[in-house]
Order: C-alpha cells, then sequence, then structure tokens
C-alpha cells in the first residue's frame, strides 16, 4: 500500500517501486499513473480490484518473448528494467511471477522504445508452443487439437497471458475471443496482437504450416501496419469490431495429434497441479509473514514476534520459510527495498528520512544494504527513475 506520506510525484507513468523477493521469485511494482495527483488520493482510490491488478501472479513467458523481440529488432532491452531492481536474468526464471501492472509498465516502455514497428505481432510470431513452459508440453501430448486448445485456455494464467480468453463454437466455427482483465488502452492492442500471432505459431506447431483461421476480428482500430496483420494471419482482418476474436474452422479440432501421448499427458498434469498447490501454500505463508513486516517496519520487526502472530512456533516458520526457498531476512529485506523505492519517486524526503522509514537508524547502513540490494545507491538511483523515464 503507498504511504499517506508520499507527496505529489511529477511526470506522468513514473516508476515509484519495484521489491523483488529474490527467493520467492516475486516481483512487484508499483507505478503513479497519473501526473500531477498525489499517491495519497491514488491510495485513497485504490479497490480490491487494483489490489489484484498488483498481486504478483503472471509467469514471465511474455515478457521474456517481448525482451527477446527487441534484441531482434536491434533495440537494447536492458533498458527496460534499469531503475525497477530487476534484470533481463529474472526474466529467464521459471519461477519468477510479476504483477500485472509490473507487466504493463515492462510493456508500455517496450512500445514506447519500439515506435512504428508492429511490436505485438513481431512478438507473437516468435513465440511456439513451448514457448509457454509445461502448458505447451501438456498441449503437445493431447489426444486432438481440440483438446490442446481447450486445456491451453483451461490453464491461460499459467501461460502468463494478461488478457482473458473465452471459446465458443457456432455455424461450424470456434471463436476465442479476448478481453481485457483490467483495461488498459495503452497496452491492450499488443496484447491482443502478441495473443493472435502466437495462437497461429501455436496451432502450427500442433498441426502443420496449412492451418489458417477464417477470420481476424480486432476491437479497436487499424493501425498504420495493417499488411503486417494480413501477412501474418492471411485471412480477412476487420478491425473496428464488437470484440477481438480469433476464428478458425470447426473442423480442426477433431485432428489427431501425431505427439498425443496419454501418460505423458497425465505425468505433467498432475506435476502443474501439485505445483499450483505447492505455490498457493507458499503464497499464504509468504504474504502473511510480509504483510506483518510492512506494518511494523520501523519497529524492527522480529521473527520471534511474528510466528506468535501467525499462531505458531518461530522454529516452525523458519521451517516454512526454508521449505519455500526463502529465509526470513529476505523476506525483510525485500521489503524494505519495496518501499525504500517507493519513497525515493518522492523528492520531498531526504535519503535520511527515507532510512528511518525502512527501520535503519544509521543512513551509512541503509546505504550499503541498499547498494546490496540494486547495485546502484539511493540518490544514484533516484536520479536514474526520473531521467530515464521521466514521462
Amino acid at each position: 500500500m503507498v504511504s499517506d506520506s508520499a507527496k505529489e510525484t511529477s511526470g506522468a507513468a513514473a516508476v515509484i517501486a519495484i521489491a523483488a523477493c529474490a527467493g520467492a521469485g516475486v516481483l512487484l511494482c508499483i507505478v503513479s499513473a497519473v501526473g500531477g495527483v498525489t499517491l495519497r488520493q491514488q491510495a485513497r482510490s485504490m479497490t480490491s480490484h487494483e489490489t489484484t491488478y498488483l498481486t504478483a501472479n503472471i509467469p514471465v513467458f511474455l515478457l521474456r518473448c517481448l525482451t527477446s523481440t527487441l534484441a531482434d529488432l536491434g533495440f537494447e532491452p536492458g533498458r527496460l528494467t534499469r531503475g525497477l531492481g530487476l534484470s533481463l536474468d529474472d526474466l529467464t526464471d521459471p519461477s519468477c511471477r510479476v504483477s500485472f501492472r509490473q507487466g504493463r509498465e515492462l510493456i508500455r516502455r517496450a512500445l514506447d522504445m519500439a515506435r512504428g514497428h508492429a511490436l505485438g505481432l513481431e512478438t507473437g510470431i516468435r513465440e511456439r508452443i513451448t514457448s509457454i513452459g509445461l502448458v505447451g508440453y501438456a498441449m503437445i501430448t493431447c489426444p486432438t487439437v481440440g483438446d490442446a486448445i481447450a486445456l491451453g485456455l483451461t490453464l491461460q494464467k499459467d501461460t502468463g497471458s494478461m488478457l482473458e480468453f473465452d471459446m465458443r463454437s457456432e455455424a461450424g466455427e470456434v471463436v476465442i475471443v479476448a478481453s481485457s482483465r483490467f483495461p488498459d488502452p495503452e497496452i491492450h492492442a499488443f496484447l491482443v496482437e502478441e495473443a493472435f500471432a502466437s495462437f497461429m505459431q501455436v496451432a502450427r506447431d500442433l498441426v502443420g504450416d496449412s492451418f489458417r483461421p477464417r477470420r481476424v476480428d480486432l476491437a479497436y482500430p487499424a493501425p498504420a501496419y495493417v499488411a503486417t496483420y494480413r501477412r501474418i494471419f492471411g485471412c480477412e482482418v476487420s478491425f473496428g469490431q464488437p470484440a477481438s476474436a480469433f476464428i478458425y474452422d470447426q473442423a480442426w479440432s477433431s485432428r489427431p495429434l501425431n505427439t498425443a501421448d496419454l501418460l505423458s499427458h497425465r505425468q505433467i498434469l498432475e506435476f502443474l497441479d501439485h505445483h499450483r498447490a505447492r505455490n498457493r501454500q507458499a503464497a499464504e505463508v509468504i504474504s502473511s509473514v510480509e504483510r506483518i513486516l510492512r506494518q511494523n517496519l520501523r519497529g524492527h520487526p522480529q521473527i520471534a514476534a511474528i510466528a506468535r502472530e501467525l499462531c505458531m512456533s518461530e522454529r516452525t516458520l523458519r521451517r516454512r520459510l526454508s521449505d519455500y526457498g526463502v529465509s526470513f531476512q529476505s523476506l525483510l529485506d525485500g521489503q524494505r527495498k519495496t518501499r525504500a523505492l517507493e519513497l525515493l519517486g518522492n523528492p520531498q524526503l531526504s535519503i535520511e528520512q527515507i532510512a528511518f522509514a525502512v527501520g535503519f537508524t544509521d543512513p551509512h547502513n541503509f546505504r550499503r544494504a541498499f547498494r546490496r540490494w540494486t547495485g546502484s545507491t539511493p540518490g544514484s538511483l533516484r536520479r536514474d527513475m526520473h531521467a530515464i523515464w521521466p514521462e
């Protein structure tokens, strides 16, 4: 939650916070989206919907492919993560999860960097069915194309998608409709482009290059690169439609897959179920500890007190955190780092005030810890945050 002490920020969409909980692979970004609006006002307007917006639960498959595409186009993707406490290496970690807000900021920066390029389409056509991790392998081992597509949509949140997809059959067609999980006009067209272009690649990985959709409908105006759409999809493409939809002949659904394997399919699904359950348990314990830490950063929180609040012994809490691959100190450092980065976005606060706010009595110790967390000093990073992305 944004601090009541935060003051007005300068510039629109200025990055004010990212946390990296290294052991948990959890990344969280808080972005000031409206220039001239105080963070206090933004905090008051937050709803439960926005809380979900900040939850770090999105796999990084899409973002990894995006940075790879930028490199292919001759851009330096490392610039996307400067000042965020996040590196390109993090995007190659299968356990890494980001919030929608963090993903949105990285995409917005990428679009700004690659103006004039069909970036969503370019990203999507570079993806393969294996680009979405174990879900892709589960799809490959399905009996038919229809089974594979249905499974992919059922597990869509495990693929790193930032949209919602619904499928229906009508008049001999399969219609997959894309809708926004969180309405965001700045990146919506990119997300639809990336998703529909990746659908093409997934379908061709399943049945070969002969696959063609019947038509593609887009619920936004035609961009300057309309020809790229028609080249990639090879079918009728219509803009300004009531909904964005990828439509193909239902006959494809019954096509058997040469890679079908019942045993392998079951093994993959069981592993995904186990991994998902474990992640839920880990998230519950870790989020509880982090919540208490956030509320008591200035008071030098101790693990024994937190364990008592969670109705368990200190030894049990340490063991559970260790089982989930994190330590109490790493969570404490992560919350201190989150808060420090947030407050650095407020030019009215001195480094000494920020150090005290995150639980340090000695500013020198804070600067040393901050360099360990980010590889930079607080003053240098504050300058970078406003110089690299002033708007």
